[in-house]
């Protein structure tokens, strides 16, 4: 199975990839580095290290260091910044953990859904079957895209309700659902508010039509209390990884904590050339002395304001829309098992995005010109 080579990129990476094992290329590696963040400040601090030495030098009286600060009190401050700095990091990583988790959540819910689904109503070969299975598996990939576009609108700006995946009686139903929505606000709502409530309603859909098996299913594939019951699940499990994700979203780190964090590591960090004005070391050493400890303080806080917002399009975010299509490709192949070819490109095509580029596989189908579709993604062979 091959690619061209201009479509890799797009595909595989999903976050930086680093080889752990070689320690030259970890330690080399500049791509989702943050030197080039740190560099300045690195920068900054050697260049007042030795604007103070010449201050000092010129402003020394009585063989006092004029500028020195107590390098016993600087000392003390270590501490109390490396526990903030420490606790800040590890509320970060845990938050981004705890952000991956509930997207493999809902990856797998998707995917649970609809083979489970399919699995217990693939008796029925009739038209209504293959539409009610057509409809579960659109609005089961639907609603794993909105939850994407949820998490991407910071980047994106594009709000939910505008996806071009969004199409047919689901684009009337959202579009009527959100312009209604107004009428009974308690409050002025942005955008991204207005889009969050898109994937609710999209598992209120899909709901529905989990149990509308009674009246398009016939015996003997028409779903038991207990197996219905199984696909509800399904949708209220990967509602509660959305919920979290939402949480995620609307609750950053405590602020008094970020910004006290913050005004120790920038004293602590900036003050350092003031204690080595009093050693009697060279200026090179206490340059070099300098850099690293402002790369090592600085370069943690700025390694925890990376994983703060590990969404977007930054090298080291995660490619969560990019690891959802692989979900969406998943599915294809089990309506293809059941419903066949027509099925599963019909499904593909109501998928498809007109504005991303398009890979090689889809001029197979999806370009082909013997083939097109309706508003609704009914397949009509021409």
């Amino acid at each position: 199975m091959t690619s061209s080579s201009k479509h890799k990129p797009s595909l595989a990476a999903y976050t930086v990839a680093y080889n752990s094992k070689s320690h030259w290329s970890v330690l080399t590696q500049l791509h989702g580095s943050i030197w080039w963040k740190v560099l300045p400040y690195c920068v900054f601090n050697v260049l007042l290290t030795l604007l103070l030495t010449y201050f000092d030098q010129i402003l020394l009286m009585n063989a006092k260091h004029f500028l020195e600060i107590s390098n016993q009190g600087h000392s003390f401050l270590s501490i109390v910044v490396a526990f903030l700095l420490v606790s800040r990091v590890n509320i970060a990583l845990g938050r981004y953990n705890e952000a991956r988790n509930y997207l493999g959540i809902m990856y797998r819910e998707t995917r649970e859904l609809v083979q489970t689904a399919i699995v217990l109503s693939n008796a029925a070969i009739d038209e209504s079957a293959v539409t009610w299975r057509h409809e579960l598996a659109y609005r089961s990939l639907l609603l794993l895209r909105t939850a994407m576009a949820v998490i991407n609108y910071p980047t994106t700006q594009c709000p939910a309700w505008e996806l071009p995946e969004l199409n047919g009686v689901e684009r009337d139903e959202i579009v009527h659902a959100m312009t209604q929505g107004s009428r009974w606000a308690h409050a002025e709502r942005s955008e991204w508010e207005v889009s969050m409530r898109v994937p609710v309603r999209v598992a209120y859909l899909l709901r529905k039509t989990i149990h509308s098996n009674l009246l398009r299913l016939a015996d003997p594939a028409k779903l038991q209390v207990n197996q219905e019951n199984k696909l509800f699940q399904s949708v209220d499990v990967f509602m509660g990884g959305y919920y979290g994700i939402q949480g995620f979203l609307m609750t950053p780190v405590p602020f008094p904590l970020v910004q006290m964090a913050r005004m120790f590591l920038f004293f602590y960090v900036f003050t350092v050339p003031f204690v080595l004005i009093g050693d009697s070391s060279s200026v090179i050493a206490h340059c070099c002395q300098a850099f690293v400890l402002t790369y090592g303080f600085v370069g943690l806080e700025l390694v925890a304001i990376e994983l703060d917002d590990p969404f977007g399009d930054d090298a080291n975010d995660f490619n969560n829309l990019a690891v959802a299509k692989m979900a969406f490709e998943d599915i294809y192949l089990t309506i293809l098992d059941v419903d066949g070819m027509a099925a599963a490109d019909r499904l593909r095509h109501r998928m498809e995005d007109p504005n991303l580029v398009q890979v090689a596989s889809e001029e197979s189908w999806l370009l082909k010109p013997s083939l097109t579709f309706d508003d609704s993604g009914n397949v009509r062979f021409l």
